[in-house]
């Protein structure tokens, strides 16, 4: 019997030489798989949704937007025009901005493939680029990314001149490494204006870190989010979610986040996508949005439920999800609405206090 039906079609592009190509989203059984076709490269299908929830009843309609002043104009189409082009359907919410391409680990599974890279930008080509922001929907937050962004001596400097400007939070995407070794650096980070930290934070054994990162960094982390507490800097703990590695410790690291309130504010769970450094031999199952909600609802004994999610409001309904809660006196966690959680308040009228990148609500 064939259970396969076609949901969608989109357009996507091939793997190996991003050539352009039409795409159809297929449901096979309780899961869906984007396929696409290749002339030169083949067929490739791959697991966008699990059986958990259903695909379709996910999906919340979304007014589209337009950015405010296009960096660049409509040639090629999507992708191959982005800069933000005429065409893009959504404001930027938090910009993250590559500050280096060089990072202090080798880490296995690497999205941004870092390690010995040429020279970083100077600071001043990183300075005019928050400046255009201003003029491109601005003011917006900012996430310094890399690479491993605290490489570079003049992090604060850059944050200090960019909320001078009006940019009016910034966030620093990083493994904490420095901010653990190095006394007085989360101090000196806090008094140029930095908001939060996003902390790369894969479980809570260091099994976990030897297979994702190559060595043992459990006490790193730690260490890292002890003196974030100390200069007054909100911490996000950023996993990577590698299946069958870390995917056990999903209840464990959400138990850590309630353990080490309020200097941790929030929990960004970002499944692995295998692009960049990976290991060889990419599975046709992965890890997805469902998988993860189911993941949450066991390991936390249904504290959290999947009912308590619902899809971020600043971007497609299948990118991301949020949730609210709070944490009881007994540890335990419920919803902060039972039944239908907040959004990340990225353009909703619902008020919170933090957003799923750590920003604070509008």
């Amino acid at each position: 019997m064939n259970d396969e039906k076609i949901l969608s079609w989109t357009e996507s592009v091939c793997p190996v030489c991003l050539k352009r190509l039409p795409a159809k989203r297929v449901a096979k059984g309780k899961a869906v798989f984007l396929e696409k076709t290749c002339p030169e490269h083949g067929d490739f299908s791959v697991e966008v949704w699990g059986g958990h929830l259903s695909y379709e009843d996910w999906n919340r309609v979304k007014e589209p937007s337009t950015p405010v002043n296009p960096a660049t104009v409509v040639a090629r189409g999507c992708p191959f025009d982005c800069g933000l082009c005429p065409d893009h359907r959504q404001h930027s919410c938090c910009v993250l901005l590559e500050v280096t391409q060089r990072c202090n680990l080798r880490c296995p599974i690497c999205f941004a493939s870092s390690g010995d890279a040429a020279d970083d930008l100077p600071i001043e080509t990183l300075l005019d680029t928050l400046r255009d922001l201003l003029t491109r929907g601005g003011p917006l937050n900012i996430q310094l990314s890399g690479g491993e962004p605290s490489v570079r001596d003049d992090i604060p400097e850059l944050i200090r001149q960019g909320k001078a400007m009006g940019h009016p939070f910034f966030q620093l995407n990083t493994n904490g490494i420095r901010l653990a070794e190095e006394k007085g650096y989360a101090q000196t980070l806090a008094d140029a204006g930095l908001d939060c930290v996003f902390l790369q934070f894969d479980g809570v054994t260091d099994d976990v870190y030897r297979m994702i990162r190559g060595r043992d960094l459990m006490v790193v982390k730690q260490a890292a989010i002890e003196v974030c507490g100390d200069a007054v800097i909100g911490v996000v703990l950023v996993p990577t979610l590698c299946d069958g590695v870390n995917t056990g410790e999903i209840g464990a690291i959400l138990r850590f986040a309630a353990n080490n309130l309020p200097t941790v504010r929030g929990v960004h769970f970002q499944p692995m996508t295998y692009a960049g450094r990976y290991p060889e031999g990419a599975p046709v199952h992965r890890f997805t949005l469902s998988h993860l909600l189911y993941a949450i609802e066991e390991q936390t004994d249904r504290e959290m439920k999947m009912i308590d999610f619902v899809p971020a409001e600043a971007e497609n309904a299948y990118c991301s999800f949020a949730g609210s809660f709070l944490v009881n006196r007994d540890g335990t966690f419920r919803a902060k609405v039972e039944g239908r959680a907040s959004s990340c308040g990225c353009g909703s009228p619902v008020q919170e206090t933090s957003c799923g990148c750590g920003s604070p609500m509008p």
